[in-house]
C-alpha cells in the first residue's frame, strides 16, 4: 500500500483535508478523533513536517544525500501531558520507540530504502512476540467484559456495600486501561507496535512510502516521515523563510455521523539559531494552526522547537517540537494537551542511553537531567513501603504511593547499599507479600538499568584543582575508592575518592556498584 506521511488518524470520527501551500499540493490528510462529546475533532500535522531553515553564517542549504548503504538509528520520543483542570488523574504518556533507515539506492534527486521501528514496553525495548501476546490477551480480557464476581461480602450489610462499590471502581479502572491500552497500540503502531516498510524521499523532502503507515499522535503524521522537513522547491534554506496553507476539514458528529465543513490555516516560520553541533545547520521552528469555526470548533496547535541537519550524514541529526493543543482528544477525554516530540540520531554510546530510558545525550547522568532522590524522599519512601503487620491500623495512601513510584522511577537511583534499595529487595524476595511486587520490580529495574548505563558510559574524571583528567568509564565503587577502566589502554585502576573532584565522587556513589 502506497502512502503518504500527511496522511493520519486520531480515534473514530473523521476529517479529511487538502492542502496546498506556496509550494504546491502536499498531499491529503485523514484524522480520525473519539466518538465521545457532541463535536470533537482534531487538526492534521503536515507532510513529514512542513518547513526548514538553516544557520546562515554555514552558506549551505539542506539536501537530503544519504549515501547507499548508509544504517541511520533514531531515538523518538513522545510526552504528552493533560492540561485540563480539576482532574484527579490527569492523562500523561511517555513513550519511545527506535526508528532505523537503510539506505539502498541515491542519486541526485531522490534516495530510496527501508525503515523500520521497534518501541519501548516500559522502559525496555520491546519483544516482537512478548508485544504480540499482551496485545492478544489485552484485547480478550477486555472483550470478555467486566468481571462481576467479587468474592465472598463482609456479613455486614453496610460493609458489604462498600465492598462491593470499591470492587466496581477497581474493575472500572482496570477496563479504562485496557481500553486505553488497546487504543495505543491500534491506534498508533508507529510508536507503541513495531512497524516498517519502504521509504521514498527526494532531496528537498517530499516522501511517499510502502508498508506499514505508522501513524503517530494528535496528527504529527506517520512514523518514517517524522524526522523531515519538507523544503522549498528552489532549495533555498539559509536566510529562512515562511509558509501559509489551508485545509478543508470535514468533521464527523460522535452523535448522529453528520459531517460539518470547515478551512483550517497553516503558518510555519523558520528562523536560523546556532547549531548544538559545529558543522551541522539549524534552525529555529515555529508553527501556528487554527480554524474549525464554521464547524462549531475553535481549534488551535501552536508549537516552538529546533531542529538540526548533518551535511556530512546528508540526514536529519536532531529535532524537538513543544506543542499546545486545544480542541483534540487523545482517548476520547479532554481537549487540551501539551504534547512534546522529539528525536536524535543515535551513535553506539547514545544508542545505549536511550535503550536504557535515558536522554541520548552526553549529559544524561547530569542533576538537571537525571534528578537525585534526596534523602528525606528516600527516608519518606522507605516509611510508606516498609512492611507491616496484619493487624496494623496504618492505611497507605494510594495516591501517595503511586506519587512516590513515579517520582523513584524518574530519578536517579539511591546509592546501591541504601536503606532503600534494601527494602524495596527484601521486600520483592518475600513471597508472602505481593501486593507490590509490580511497583517494586518496575522502580528496581529501572535502577539497575540506569546504574548499568553508567558501567558503559566513558567520560572524564579528574582531580580536585581539574588539572589532571583521564577519560574512563565506572567499574564499581568502594567506601574509599573507586574502581575505573581507562579507555586509552583498556586496563582497570583503583583510585581513591578522595583523589577526585566532588563532581566524580557524587558521580561514583550515586550510579557505582558494590565491589565484590
Amino acid at each position: 500500500m502506497l502512502w503518504r506521511p500527511c496522511h493520519t488518524r486520531i480515534g473514530v470520527a473523521s476529517l479529511h483535508a487538502n492542502v496546498e501551500d506556496r509550494h504546491g499540493t502536499i498531499g491529503r490528510g485523514i484524522v480520525r478523533m473519539s466518538r465521545i462529546g457532541n463535536w470533537h475533532c482534531c487538526v492534521i500535522g503536515m507532510i513529514a513536517g512542513t518547513l526548514g531553515m538553516l544557520n546562515v553564517a554555514s552558506g549551505q542549504d539542506v539536501v537530503y544525500t544519504p549515501a547507499v548503504g548508509q544504517t541511520f538509528d533514531y531515538g523518538i520520543e513522545y510526552r504528552i501531558v493533560e492540561r485540563t483542570e480539576g482532574e484527579r488523574n490527569p492523562i500523561m504518556v511517555r513513550q519511545r520507540c527506535r526508528l532505523r533507515y537503510v539506505v539502498k539506492s541515491s542519486d541526485s534527486e531522490e534516495w530510496s530504502g527501508t525503515y523500520q521501528t521497534i518501541p519501548f514496553m516500559g522502559n525496555k525495548l520491546a519483544n516482537k512476540g512478548a508485544l504480540a501476546n499482551y496485545h492478544r490477551r489485552t484485547r480478550e480480557s477486555y472483550e470478555a467484559g467486566p468481571n462481576h464476581s467479587f468474592g465472598s461480602p463482609p456479613g455486614d450489610p453496610g460493609m458489604a456495600h462498600f465492598h462491593q462499590a470499591a470492587s466496581q471502581r477497581a474493575e472500572a479502572v482496570r477496563m479504562e486501561q485496557q481500553r486505553r491500552t488497546l487504543y495505543e497500540l491500534e491506534r498508533y503502531p508507529g510508536l507503541f507496535q513495531f512497524c516498517g516498510g519502504e521509504i521514498w524521499c527526494t532531496t528537498s523532502g517530499k516522501i511517499r512510502g510502502k508498508g506499514a503507515k505508522g501513524e503517530l499522535p494528535f496528527a504529527t503524521g506517520a512514523i518514517a516521515g517524522l524526522i523531515f522537513l519538507q523544503l522549498p522547491e528552489d532549495g533555498k534554506t539559509t536566510s529562512g523563510f515562511s509558509s501559509r496553507s489551508e485545509s478543508e476539514l470535514n468533521f464527523v458528529s460522535s452523535d448522529n455521523d453528520q459531517v460539518a465543513t470547515s478551512r483550517i490555516s497553516i503558518f510555519s516560520l523558520m528562523t536560523p539559531r546556532d547549531p548544538m553541533k559545529e558543522g551541522q545547520l539549524a534552525f529555529d521552528r515555529e508553527v501556528e494552526i487554527a480554524g474549525g469555526v464554521s464547524a462549531g470548533k475553535q481549534l488551535t496547535l501552536s508549537g516552538s522547537g529546533m531542529w538540526e541537519f548533518s551535511p556530512e550524514m546528508g540526514m536529519p541529526y536532531a529535532g524537538s517540537v513543544d506543542y499546545k493543543i486545544e480542541g483534540a482528544s487523545y482517548i476520547g477525554k479532554a481537549t487540551q494537551f501539551d504534547l512534546r516530540v522529539g528525536f536524535h540520531c543515535l551513535d553506539p554510546v547514545r544508542a545505549m542511553l536511550f535503550d536504557h530510558d535515558l536522554l541520548p545525550t552526553m549529559e544524561a547522568f547530569d542533576a538537571t537531567n537525571l534528578p537525585r532522590l534526596t534523602s528525606k524522599q528516600q527516608s519518606e519512601m522507605a516509611k510508606y513501603w516498609e512492611p507491616r503487620s496484619k493487624n496494623s491500623v496504618f492505611r497507605p495512601d494510594r495516591s501517595l504511593g503511586i506519587q512516590f513510584t513515579r517520582i523513584a522511577t524518574s530519578s536517579a537511583p539511591p546509592p546501591a547499599n541504601s536503606k532503600l534499595q534494601r527494602l524495596l529487595k527484601q521486600e520483592l524476595d518475600d513471597d508472602s507479600d505481593w501486593k507490590n511486587d509490580v511497583q517494586f520490580e518496575q522502580i528496581l529495574s529501572r535502577w539497575d538499568s540506569i546504574r548499568k548505563a553508567a558501567t558503559k558510559f566513558p567520560r572524564e574524571w579528574s582531580d580536585p584543582s581539574g588539572t589532571f583528567t583521564i577519560k574512563a568509564m565506572l567499574q564499581s565503587v568502594g567506601k574509599s575508592d573507586v574502581s575505573l577502566l581507562r579507555l586509552d589502554n583498556r586496563q582497570t585502576i583503583s583510585v581513591p575518592l578522595e583523589k577526585l573532584s566532588e563532581e566524580d565522587v557524587e558521580f561514583a556513589r550515586t550510579f557505582g556498584v558494590q565491589a565484590q
